[in-house]
């Protein structure tokens, strides 16, 4: 059976979307991969024209569906914003990493993070590109920690899901080091460089709305859902 591509989500701010040059850059550099579009912010966004070719694409509409509900459920003001767990949502449920060229998009991520670190340049193209791969097995290894957070969704109980996500952001601060250590050293710097997205974290995980939508969720779709995800500052 040949091997699936490995897969990327695209995040940008539907004001300001990546420019010519950061689109040129996927494709040269990740040309390999399926980088998807979130359909939230596909519609409306003037992309530079090569992003309407291979290698970008829409999600399938069932999975498409999944992260706008999600989102729609979970985003807050100012943060996180819909676009912005959309995207998450959607990276955790194909096991991609995120792909973000806006720096401002930093604050709005971190509405979502366990864990994230800065570098004092942006790393070599090869570098990058090699650690985009290493950020897209994030959710595989996160796996074994998805049960028991829809069980704490599930439970309806508001300080079982903090505990769960206070254990998953404990383990994220040794695994993320170790992982992206390549990319320099934690915090040597103030670009924005890896960011490991939860979304237990979000204020509104724990509350009836999102437990509710979970029960409707397959069970498999539900832990894939409640991984982790990574996002990479390109």
């Amino acid at each position: 059976m040949p091997r699936r591509p490995s897969t990327r989500v695209l995040l940008f701010h539907p004001d300001r979307p990546p420019s010519a040059s950061s689109i040129d850059w996927v494709v040269e550099r990740q040309r390999h991969a399926r980088v998807l579009v979130p359909a939230g912010l596909a519609p409306g966004a003037d992309l530079p024209a090569r992003a309407r070719h291979d290698p970008f694409s829409a999600p399938e509409s069932a999975v498409s569906d999944s992260a706008a509900e999600t989102a729609a459920l979970l985003a807050g003001e100012p943060a996180p914003s819909r676009f912005v767990v959309e995207a998450a949502a959607l990276a955790l449920l194909v096991e991609a990493a995120v792909l973000v060229f806006d720096r401002d998009l930093f604050r709005d991520l971190i509405a979502l993070s366990c864990w994230s670190m800065n570098v004092p340049e942006r790393p070599s193209d090869g570098l990058l590109a090699q650690h985009i791969g290493i950020a897209s097995r994030v959710p595989a290894e996160f796996s074994d920690t998805s049960a028991q957070a829809v069980d704490a969704i599930l439970s309806g109980d508001p300080e079982r899901v903090r505990r769960v996500a206070r254990a998953r952001r404990l383990r994220a601060r040794r695994d993320g080091p170790e992982r992206f250590g390549r990319l320099g050293r934690k915090s040597a710097g103030r670009r924005p460089a890896i960011v490991y997205l939860d979304l237990l974290v979000a204020p509104a995980a724990g509350r009836g709305a999102f437990h509710e939508a979970l029960r409707r969720f397959e069970r498999g779709a539900a832990e894939t859902l409640l991984s982790v995800a990574a996002a990479v500052f390109c």
